[in-house]
């Protein structure tokens, strides 16, 4: 087959194999057949999404065209965004980008790890980088250490020999006793969930599966600034920012405080935040990551190829108002909880004069995930209160237990979803207690 002519950004090295003009040194043909082998690789093999990408940059790079690659262009050459594509509201590239370096440390991590070439998508940016992945220097062969030893002529140098390796073995104690500690903490971790680990992954499904990629969706409200009377205001009814203009409520503020500033996400609830580093805490004991997206910046298609959790009051999350799942237990304007379908024994309305001051709930519920061998999980509650409590019933090894017994969850039950309702007794904000009250089956 006849090779095409090097383009003006390659070179021919000895051999005739065309060079990238990005400062490797790398033959051109070497970084294709590395490309294909990554792209056909495990960690690629069910992402169609993140191939384009590292295809579209690698070839990029090749070309010499590196330094222009940047959010808006990736935006509309790999995800077909069209021309009102605004990177500063649609987060896809940013999101995608992370997920794109974490499958690339996971394929040399594992089946890519003897291989001569590495390919690298730094932070901070979005053009690949190629290395040779050379083998470490075994050591200068030729003169052995007692002749080393030997070679010094006079006892100051000797003197000072011994001081170093001296320091060289405190060193290695101490890079020893770090390891250990290491290995005691691993040991403490894997300790603290084995008891429960089958409770947990039946409770989780695929969000502990190694490797998993997932997401977490939290409510993020819009505020909006007004200089002339110097405050930060939110009206509690407004939550979708992106028709901020032609609301009733945007426009009451507007003729009271304006001129009012554009929507801004500074803020996420307490209860937010609480739930979330707990999330968070949790699923790196577990041995997984969690990235945290506030809801401004969520779309669906950001979340085609992860396992999204969704995460505080559902007003504060304009996409859960489109969810494709079919929720049993959904909340009303009045913050009540509406059972779509009673069973025995269930109330068809779970109603609460105060979140603050009385009962407040919280829904736990799984669904499929958007793609295949992906699931969604709901966490959802109008209080601090109510949000701390449902996450500690997914992350707390007794509260776990027994909820895996009253969904059925045994070793041999059949893997399904499931929805649960949690009551939340509460006093002057505070939880005083978290109960079971009835579950779904999807």
């Amino acid at each position: 087959m006849k090779r095409p002519p090097p383009s003006p950004n390659e070179d021919l090295n000895a051999a005739g194999e065309r060079r990238a003009d990005s400062g490797s040194g790398i033959a051109i043909d070497s970084i294709r057949a590395q490309l294909g082998k990554v792209l056909a690789g495990e960690p690629f093999s069910h992402s169609e999404r993140l191939c384009r990408f590292l295809r579209f940059t690698v070839e990029e790079a090749i070309q010499g065209r590196a330094a222009g690659l940047k959010e808006y262009q990736i935006g509309v050459e790999v995800f077909d965004k069209k021309g009102e594509y605004d990177p500063r509201i649609d987060p896809i590239v940013r999101v995608e980008a992370g997920r794109l370096r974490s499958k690339l440390e996971e394929y040399y991590r594992g089946e890519g790890r003897n291989d001569p070439v590495l390919i690298k998508l730094k932070k901070g940016g979005y053009a690949p980088v190629f290395e040779r992945a050379e083998a470490a220097s075994a050591g200068a062969p030729g003169m052995g250490i007692a002749a080393w030893l030997r070679a010094p002529e006079n006892s100051k140098t000797l003197a000072l020999l011994a001081a170093r390796l001296a320091a060289l073995l405190v060193l290695g104690g101490a890079i020893l006793l770090f390891v250990e500690n290491l290995g005691l903490r691993k040991q403490v971790r894997e300790q603290n969930l084995k008891s429960v680990a089958p409770e947990f992954s039946r409770l989780w499904g695929r969000f502990l599966a190694p490797g998993a990629n997932n997401l977490v969706i939290f409510g993020s409200p819009a505020f909006f600034a007004s200089d002339r009377e110097g405050l930060f205001l939110r009206w509690q009814g407004l939550y979708e920012s992106a028709d901020y203009a032609a609301d009733p409520h945007f426009q009451k503020m507007q003729q009271r405080f304006g001129p009012l500033s554009v929507p801004r996400h500074d803020y996420a609830s307490m209860g937010d935040a609480l739930a979330l580093h707990r999330l968070t805490a949790f699923l790196a004991r577990a041995g997984v990551s969690l990235a945290a997206v506030p809801a401004n910046l969520a779309n669906w298609e950001a979340l085609q190829d992860s396992n999204v959790i969704f995460l505080g009051a559902p007003r504060m999350i304009p996409l859960l108002a489109r969810l494709p799942a079919q929720q049993d237990f959904e909340w009303d304007a009045n913050h009540n909880v509406v059972n779509r379908k009673p069973q025995a024994g269930e109330q068809a309305t779970y109603v609460t004069a105060s979140h603050y001051d009385e009962v407040s709930y919280a829904v736990v519920a799984r669904f499929p995930g958007l793609e295949a061998d992906r699931q969604m999980l709901l966490i959802t509650a109008h209080s601090a209160p109510g949000i701390v409590a449902a996450v500690d019933h997914l992350t707390q090894p007794e509260r776990v237990k027994a909820l895996a017994q009253k969904l059925g969850l045994g070793a041999t039950a059949e893997p399904r979803d499931y929805q649960v309702l949690i009551r939340v007794l509460v006093d002057k904000g505070s939880r005083v207690k978290s109960e079971y009250v009835t579950h779904h089956r999807n």
